[in-house]
């Protein structure tokens, strides 16, 4: 976005003590919810958006340090759009709000983060993905959507679903 010469770019959203996470220099969980309901408000305006959950690790605590961690980060932020959230919301736990993206673009997108968090860690990758729909009208149905087919991924021993 640029305005009279001036260009935002995430790194100028990023940053905020309140809404950064400080392992990972990514969106915190505070900074997650507030856009994501903000979306979800908006989405029945025609703004088609969806939520990706990726887990690293099969459900078990992982002893991954600061550094491990903050290429996981790194990694996403760089494999997404500049348009997208990319949120650390615990653990090697990260939630990526895709806006303008369908579910077909979602799993284009999913995959090309899978194959990305590869090259970062042996550790099994998980993604759960699912898109707003119109008739949802509570913010956490997509959000269980979201996290259902992450559980089914996990279950499978990795790999993307689609809730």
């Amino acid at each position: 976005m640029s305005r009279e010469g001036y260009t935002l770019g995430r790194e100028d959203v990023l940053g905020h003590p309140a809404l950064t996470d400080p392992d990972t220099g990514l969106a915190n969980r505070l900074h997650f919810e507030l856009v994501y309901r903000y979306m979800f408000q908006a989405g029945d305006r025609g703004m088609a958006f969806t939520i990706m959950l990726v887990a690293v690790g099969g459900g078990r605590p992982l002893d991954i340090d600061a550094e491990g961690l903050r290429r996981m980060g790194d990694t996403l932020q760089s494999t997404t759009r500049l348009s997208d959230l990319v949120a650390h919301v615990g653990g090697p736990r990260f939630a990526v709000l895709l806006l303008g993206t369908n579910l077909p673009g979602a799993r284009i997108a999913a995959d090309r983060i899978e194959s990305a968090l590869r090259e970062t860690t042996a550790e099994p990758i998980s993604i759960g993905i699912a898109t707003f729909d119109p008739r949802m009208k509570h913010h956490r149905e997509l959000l269980d959507a979201a996290e259902a087919a992450l559980e089914k991924a996990r279950r499978a021993g990795g790999g993307v679903e689609m809730g």
